[in-house]
């Protein structure tokens, strides 16, 4: 019985001592990347957070701002700033990176703007500029009325019926009309 209780101390010890080796494995990686942060070489220090990251159960609060800086340098914006928040709501402003934290989140704010202006930009300019290509038929399906031809208007206690002012009843549109319409440039034809 004896024998039996001290191999269940030996291999509980065991186990736990190589807990306790894994977790200061880590913490250690997460120094190292942070060192290698500081020293510019990003994405050495990003496999480095990755591994604590995917490998560390029980994340320590530091990682989430070297997380977020590092990604800050990598042009990850997006995931720069999600990560400078959750150290921020992790340590509010007692944090010992809390300053740093806040600088490197405005930073990243201001960068994911500019990107997402951009991309609304040439989504717009594409938009403008696109041609619906109407597959060789003459006459597309009137989006406004959706073939019926007319505009139904809901009211408090009745519908009220409209000629479609796009299609003038028919529910149809030419291609040139229909690409007109899609670029917000057709204007309602008269008859409603």
């Amino acid at each position: 019985m004896r024998f039996f209780l001290s191999l269940t101390i030996i291999m509980i010890a065991y186990c736990l001592n190589g807990q306790i080796i894994r977790k200061s494995e880590l913490l250690r990686r997460m120094d190292k990347g942070a060192e290698l942060m500081l020293l510019g070489n990003y994405d050495s220090a990003q496999v480095l957070f990755q591994s604590v990251l995917q490998n560390m159960p029980k994340l320590p609060s530091d990682i989430t701002y070297y997380f977020g800086r590092n990604s800050y340098h990598l042009r990850k914006y997006k995931q720069s700033i999600n990560w400078l928040n959750k150290y921020i709501q992790l340590k509010g402003t007692k944090g010992r990176f809390y300053e740093s934290a806040i600088q490197y989140l405005q930073f990243a704010e201001d960068e994911y703007l500019k990107i997402e202006k951009t991309r609304i930009e040439q989504i717009s300019i594409d938009l403008e500029n696109a041609e619906y290509d109407c597959e060789g038929l003459e006459k597309m399906l009137c989006p406004v009325c959706h073939g019926a031809g007319v505009v139904i208007q809901t009211g408090l206690f009745e519908d009220t019926y409209k000629t479609c002012p796009y299609s003038l009843g028919e529910g149809y549109l030419s291609c040139t009309e229909y690409n007109l319409f899609m670029r917000g440039d057709l204007e309602p034809k008269v008859g409603n």
